[in-house]
C-alpha cells in the first residue's frame, strides 16, 4: 500500500520553515520534504484556503504552488500564519507518513452490535394491492387512473404493481377503449 505524507504535518512544517524566512515566502520547501512534491504543492494551497498565508506572484517555478496561462503562483505566511506557527511548538521533523487512499472513502466498521432484525411486516388483509386485485376481477376491469385514485399510488407505482401481479402468474388483459386502457384479470394460475 502507498504512503503519503500527513498533510497537517507538511503545513506545520511550512509555516514554521517561512516564519524563519526573512520574505516569508513558504516555497521552495525545507530540502528534507521537498521530496513530497505534489503533497507539498497541496498543503500549501491548503494555507492559503484557510487563511494563514497570502497568494502572491512570483518568477521562478521553484517558487509557485500552482500557476495559469500566464502567471505563477507562490505563498507568503501572514500573520495568523505565524501565530499557528509560534503557538504550534516545534515542527516535526518529518511528516508522518499515512496510508493513500485511491477511490472510496473507507467504510467505518461498527462499534456497537448491529439492532436486531426488524420483524418481517405482515401483508395487511384487504389491503391496496388486494383493493386493485379487486378492481382488475370485475367484468369492466379498472383503468390506470381508477386505480391511482383508489390507492393513492403514482401511475408508475400502479404499473408496477400490475407487473407485479402478472409475476405472480395473474394474466391481466388490457383493452384499449376511446376512454383510455383498462385492465382486467382473465384468470390466475
Amino acid at each position: 500500500m502507498a504512503l503519503k505524507p500527513d498533510i497537517e504535518d507538511l503545513q506545520l512544517i511550512l509555516l514554521t520553515a517561512a516564519a524563519k524566512t526573512e520574505g516569508g515566502s513558504i516555497l521552495p520547501a525545507p530540502a528534507h520534504i521537498s521530496k513530497y512534491g505534489i503533497h507539498v504543492r497541496d498543503a500549501v494551497g491548503l494555507l492559503v484556503d484557510r487563511g494563514l498565508a497570502e497568494e502572491v506572484n512570483v518568477d521562478e517555478a521553484q517558487m509557485s504552488y500552482r500557476a495559469d496561462d500566464e502567471n505563477l503562483f507562490g505563498a507568503v505566511i501572514n500573520d495568523a500564519g505565524r501565530e499557528t506557527a509560534e503557538s504550534s511548538g516545534p515542527a516535526p521533523d518529518h511528516p508522518e507518513m499515512n496510508p493513500a487512499r485511491r477511490g472510496r472513502k473507507p467504510v467505518a466498521k461498527p462499534t456497537a452490535a448491529p439492532p436486531p432484525p426488524a420483524a418481517p411486516i405482515a401483508k395487511v388483509p384487504g389491503g391496496k394491492q388486494a383493493k386493485v386485485i379487486q378492481m382488475l376481477s370485475r367484468k369492466q376491469g379498472a383503468s390506470l387512473d381508477q386505480i391511482t385514485e383508489a390507492t393513492g399510488w403514482l401511475p408508475h407505482s400502479a404499473r408496477a404493481v400490475l407487473s407485479g401481479l402478472r409475476k405472480k402468474g395473474y394474466v391481466i388483459d388490457r383493452t384499449t377503449t376511446p376512454k383510455g386502457s383498462f385492465y382486467r384479470i382473465a384468470k390466475a394460475d
